[in-house]
């Protein structure tokens, strides 16, 4: 087994809540609660947050650096690109694979991280994700590539093979054309049991997502607090739940 790297991908830019991965809860910076809780899987071998070299990101790179994390600069655009020169970067090979968060997911758990990798390591996958929205939270995201799937798809992408206009799209979702060609890589899922499979939303695009994170951050003032336990806090206290109710998740 090769080492496996863990590339968050965050920036100051986000169209719906400006500089949404710095605001603070209890004097945090968001972001840093998504590193935080990933430092705590017992398979990644290397966290790098991966951002774009825009003038605008140094809060966020100062931030991270502050508390001790890595930062990669690269393309806005081209997240695909920017995955790829993030894990060579830090010595990442053709061996070993890469998970990809993103830094919006401030209540990511560290045991479904596991269980998806585990997924990967048991068998000869080239992608697996865990299931959401279908049967997993919004906000428990993660997924894990082959560097060699990623290798594939970047060359394929960035190398001018497909009309731009789909290109595009395939650079800013990195691994959506994995996950939209089954029929060219070995593609699994984690699936969720009924406790997981509710209409919650515990990512970030809003003022509204943010509220209701904070909210549990407040109430169990514990950093590491469980998916289990937030779920079980959720499914009792509805009112809180309903906080960001009616935000939609954008399309892609």
């Amino acid at each position: 087994m090769g080492k496996i790297f863990c590339i968050v991908q965050a920036r100051m830019g986000s169209e719906r809540l400006q500089g949404k991965v710095i605001k603070p809860i209890l004097k945090k910076p968001m972001v840093i609660y998504t590193l935080d809780r990933l430092k705590k899987s017992k398979y990644i071998d290397k966290i790098v947050l991966a951002t774009s070299s825009m003038e605008r990101e140094t809060p966020l790179v100062e931030s991270c650096e502050e508390y001790g994390y890595d930062v990669f600069k690269g393309s806005e655009a081209n997240v695909l690109k920017r995955y790829e020169q993030a894990a060579e970067k830090y010595g990442a090979n053709i061996e070993d694979a890469v998970i990809r968060v993103t830094g919006d997911c401030p209540l990511i758990d560290p045991i479904i991280v596991d269980n998806v990798v585990t997924k990967f390591l048991s068998s000869d996958y080239d992608y697996v994700r865990l299931d959401v929205p279908n049967t997993f939270v919004r906000g428990f995201d993660v997924e894990i590539f082959s560097m060699k799937a990623l290798k594939t798809v970047n060359s394929l992408i960035n190398g001018g093979k497909i009309p731009k206009e789909e290109a595009d799209m395939y650079k800013e979702h990195v691994t959506l054309y994995m996950y939209k060609h089954p029929n060219e890589f070995k593609v699994g899922y984690v699936k969720g049991d009924e406790f997981y499979s509710k209409d919650y939303r515990l990512c970030v695009d809003t003022k509204e997502d943010f509220e209701l994170v904070k909210n549990i951050y407040e109430h169990f003032n514990d950093e590491f607090v469980s998916s289990k336990n937030v779920i079980n806090y959720l499914d009792r206290n509805s009112e809180i739940a309903q906080i960001n109710n009616d935000i939609k998740q954008k399309e892609v």
